[in-house]
């Protein structure tokens, strides 16, 4: 009897231990088989090749196995089926790329069953984390060296040798893609490892200045061969971010269904961010995404993590408002050192090269395209999938209600519905609503557009016959006719009760600066951990302000030791400030407060010191001057109005 045969015969059998204990007898014939199958590949050390299995029937052993294992007292034979890895971790790999684009209702099934009913799939699972771990680590260990050599280190064998290894850790990368799709297993394993997210970030940062170093000439292999091997670069670098943002979005959702106890929480949590950061080295070149962009800029410009992020920050409380500042602050100025063309993202620009005439071959060379692109505004099938990646059990047509109340905007949406504040109309409305109409009929469309469009001081009054259907008749008078009920005219005596009113507003209208010496120019927030060391930030800027930088150096450096021991504020507190005081529009006017309370002259700006010292003097009486001027100025003003009083 063949295989096959064999097979078929199981299959058609009871789901019972007998089963598996078939599977045990005939393991090795079954491996070489089921490899085959799934791999298309086989031990060619062995004479005789085994014999072929379709896929499908491969899939109905393993679905009949889950069956089987069901039964608590199958586990103890089962475990031959581990020794003889008919099912193991690489298992779940095998079977995730085979049927990932085909059967994904059984795979996810299948999957989700074996990982339950297979008490040793868990740790298989996670020793397959670890080994990920690791391979990123020895891709770091290997070619960070090569990325400071001198020029022409990279010659054709080394190129051949990168080539071969980029194939294999995209080889390694898709087999993870496939199965975190499909077994939240595995992105449990990714998650409780803490170090994964950042080695990917510094490994994916690593492969970026390999790019740089391929596209800077420091090579003599053949151009054909660094081109080719850039691609690949470039194309693992795309699938480490969907990688990263499968167990990323997973933390969120996580977040945004039941939020975590802070106490409970172990392995990866969002503090991770601030350690990338940390990791980012500065340059002052434009970025394009997955080419010479950081890891944090490829992941926003992908997948638009920042909102999500805050959103799942603010529900977790694992990072504080600095460092919430601070991550948020980051990306929004990577987003602006990014190339015009990629800073909507990459699907809408994606959507631009398909709305094109003539779409481009190569993403690098469309900008001539997108100057006569229409993109379609009415189109809001992004924005509400963005929505329900959110909150996945609102309705289509809510979705569509709430995006017309707040303009299109996801963010305030989004805030809205978790806050709990939406408008009436809103809020009456069923949520799982998949259509919904606008209140302007097809036939009004034109009269809207024209009434929306219209301003003017009639709008909406009483005589507003386009937003009224009746007109009460008896208020429209013609020509200059009094009407009945017209007030009579004031007596002497009301007219002096109002010149009596009027003097005496006049003689109290002068600013009372009573509290003006101890009232503060902004009020600090108590639970501001910086208000407190302001002034020893303010002198620090006006004496050096290259030790606030967000840089290495400036960390480094002995004024940034001397704040840190002062203040006991963390570096990313200390940048935090400096970024937001250098956009303070009343920048001088703080330098100046401090100034006076430190009993100087004003302080300037370091870069504004010759400009700023013509318009502030230093005369003692001018502080009195200015303070006083309502009394002792303005005379033509008070004359002016006196005389008015006297001829009313």
């Amino acid at each position: 009897m063949s295989l096959q045969e064999q097979i078929a015969a199981a299959l058609d059998g009871p789901s019972d231990i007998s089963f598996i204990s078939w599977l045990v007898d005939d393991a090795k014939t079954l491996y070489a088989a089921i490899e085959h199958a799934l791999l298309g590949k086989f031990d060619e050390s062995k004479p005789e090749k085994p014999e072929l299995l379709s896929q499908e029937l491969v899939l109905r052993v393993y679905e009949k196995l889950d069956e089987c294992l069901k039964d608590p007292e199958t586990h103890e034979l089962a475990r031959g089926l581990q020794s003889e890895y008919i099912l193991v971790g690489a298992t779940l790999f095998d079977l995730a790329c085979t049927f990932c684009k085909s059967n994904t209702g059984r795979l996810e099934a299948l999957l989700d069953g074996l990982c339950e009913h297979a008490p040793w799939m868990e740790s298989e699972v996670e020793e397959s984390s670890d080994l990920l771990v690791e391979q990123l680590e020895i891709f770091q260990e290997k070619y960070a060296k090569h990325t400071l050599t001198e020029e022409g280190s990279f010659d054709s064998e080394f190129v051949s040798k990168l080539r071969d290894d980029m194939d294999w850790y995209q080889s390694l990368t898709w087999s993870w893609l496939c199965l975190t799709e499909f077994c939240p297993l595995s992105v449990s394993a990714l998650l409780q490892d803490s170090r994964f997210i950042l080695e990917l970030a510094q490994t994916s940062d690593v492969a970026t200045k390999l790019l740089l170093k391929l596209a800077s000439g420091s090579h003599t292999a053949a151009d054909d061969k660094i081109e080719e091997c850039r691609e690949l670069i470039k194309k693992l670098k795309w699938q480490w971010i969907a990688l990263a943002y499968d167990v990323l979005k997973s933390l969120f959702d996580s977040a945004a269904s039941a939020p975590a106890d802070p106490e409970a929480a172990q392995g990866t949590n969002l503090s991770v961010l601030v350690d990338i950061i940390e990791a980012i080295e500065t340059a002052d070149t434009e970025l394009t995404p997955f080419e010479n962009a950081p890891f944090l800029l490829d992941l926003e410009t992908r997948f638009g993590f920042k909102q999500m992020f805050t959103i799942a920050a603010a529900m977790t409380g694992q990072l504080d408002a600095a460092h919430l500042d601070y991550v948020t602050m980051t990306i929004d100025q990577l987003v602006d050192m990014t190339k015009p063309l990629y800073r909507d993202g990459i699907d809408s620009l994606l959507a631009r090269i398909d709305n094109a005439e003539a779409p481009a071959a190569d993403i690098d060379n469309i900008a001539a395209q997108l100057a006569a692109v229409s993109i379609d505004q009415n189109d809001d099938s992004a924005a509400v999938a963005q929505v329900k990646e959110m909150i996945p059990d609102l309705g289509d047509g809510f979705i569509r209600a709430c995006l017309a109340h707040y303009n299109g905007s996801t963010e305030a949406v989004v805030n809205a519905l978790l806050e709990n504040t939406l408008p009436p109309s809103l809020a009456k409305m069923d949520r799982t609503t998949e259509s919904w109409v606008p209140a302007a009929t097809a036939d009004s469309e034109e009269t809207q557009d024209v009434l929306s469009t219209r301003r003017n001081v009639f709008d909406k009054d009483e005589f507003d016959v386009f937003h009224h259907n009746t007109l009460n008749e008896s208020q429209v008078r013609k020509g200059k006719t009094q009407p009945d009920n017209i007030a009579e005219q004031p007596d002497d005596e009301m007219k002096s009760r109002i010149m009596d009113i009027a003097r005496r507003i006049a003689e109290e209208d002068e600013y009372d600066d009573t509290y003006d010496d101890t009232a503060p120019d902004n009020a600090a927030d108590p639970d501001d951990p910086i208000a407190p060391w302001e002034g020893i930030l303010v002198a620090q800027f006006v004496s050096d302000p290259s030790a606030l930088g967000r840089n290495k150096d400036a960390r480094k450096s002995a004024a940034r030791q001397t704040l840190r021991d002062k203040t006991g504020l963390s570096d990313e507190q200390i940048e935090g400030w400096y970024i937001m005081f250098q956009k303070n529009t009343n920048q001088q006017r703080v330098l100046d407060k401090y100034a006076a309370h430190a009993g100087q002259g004003a302080l300037e700006r370091p870069d504004s010191a010759a400009s700023s010292s013509s318009k502030h003097s230093k005369n003692s009486g001018y502080g009195h001057k200015e303070k006083n001027k309502a009394k002792i100025g303005n005379h033509d003003r008070k004359k002016q109005h006196a005389r008015k009083m006297q001829n009313a």
